[in-house]
C-alpha cells in the first residue's frame, strides 16, 4: 500500500506538532521546579517580614541567594537528566535572576522607593512581567503565571496595602507554588 504525498506531509506535520508539545511539556516540568522554589522563597521571606521577628532585614537577601543557588542547581540537574539538552539552562536561570536584580538596583538608583512595600511591589511587577515575556517565548502557561503575579501584586497594593507582606506571602508565594504544580501537570 503506497502512501500519498498528502498523507506523508500530514504525518510529518503531526509528528512535528507532537515533538513541539513534548518540548513545551518538558519546559513546563523544569519551570515548575523553579516556580515552586521561588514560591517558597516569597512565602517564607514575606511571612518573616509580616511577623516582624527581627530577621526580616536579612530574610530577603539570604533567601534570594538561596533561591538563585537553587535555580542554578535545578538548571544543572535538568541538563544532566536530559540527554542532548542544551547546556545553558543553569546559566539561563542565573541570567533571569541577574536581569531582575539589575532592574531592582537600577530602579532604586533612578527612582528610590519610599518604603520596603513599594520596593517589593515594583520587584514583584518586574518578576511577573519577566514571566509574561518568558511565557510568550516558551509557553503560555508561564505567561499566565506571570499575569497572575502582576494581578496579585496590583490587587494587594490597591486593596491590602497594610497587609501587603502577608498578601504577597499567600497570593504571591502561594500563587507561584500553585503555578509550579499546575505546570508540572501539563
Amino acid at each position: 500500500m503506497a502512501i500519498r504525498p498528502e498523507e506523508a506531509a500530514q504525518a510529518l506535520r503531526d509528528a512535528e506538532a507532537a515533538a513541539e508539545r513534548s518540548t513545551t511539556a518538558a519546559g513546563y516540568q523544569q519551570a515548575s521546579a523553579h516556580l515552586i522554589l521561588w514560591g517558597v522563597v516569597w512565602l517564607v521571606a514575606n511571612l518573616l517580614g509580616y511577623l516582624r521577628l527581627g530577621v526580616d532585614a536579612y530574610a530577603w537577601p539570604l533567601l534570594t541567594l538561596g533561591g538563585v543557588a537553587g535555580s542554578f542547581v535545578i538548571g544543572l540537574r535538568a541538563r544532566r537528566g536530559a540527554p542532548g539538552a542544551r547546556g545553558h539552562r543553569g546559566l539561563m536561570a542565573l541570567l533571569i535572576a541577574l536581569a531582575i536584580a539589575t532592574f531592582a538596583v537600577g530602579l532604586s538608583v533612578i527612582s528610590p522607593p519610599q518604603s520596603f512595600r513599594q520596593s517589593e511591589a515594583l520587584i514583584c511587577l518586574a518578576v511577573g512581567s519577566s514571566y509574561i515575556v518568558l511565557g510568550a517565548a516558551t509557553g503560555l502557561r508561564i505567561a499566565a503565571v506571570g499575569l497572575a503575579i502582576v494581578g496579585a501584586t496590583l490587587a494587594g497594593w490597591l486593596y491590602a496595602r497594610e497587609l501587603f507582606q502577608l498578601w504577597m506571602a499567600l497570593a504571591g508565594g502561594g500563587g507561584l507554588i500553585l503555578g509550579g504544580f499546575w505546570l508540572r501537570k501539563a
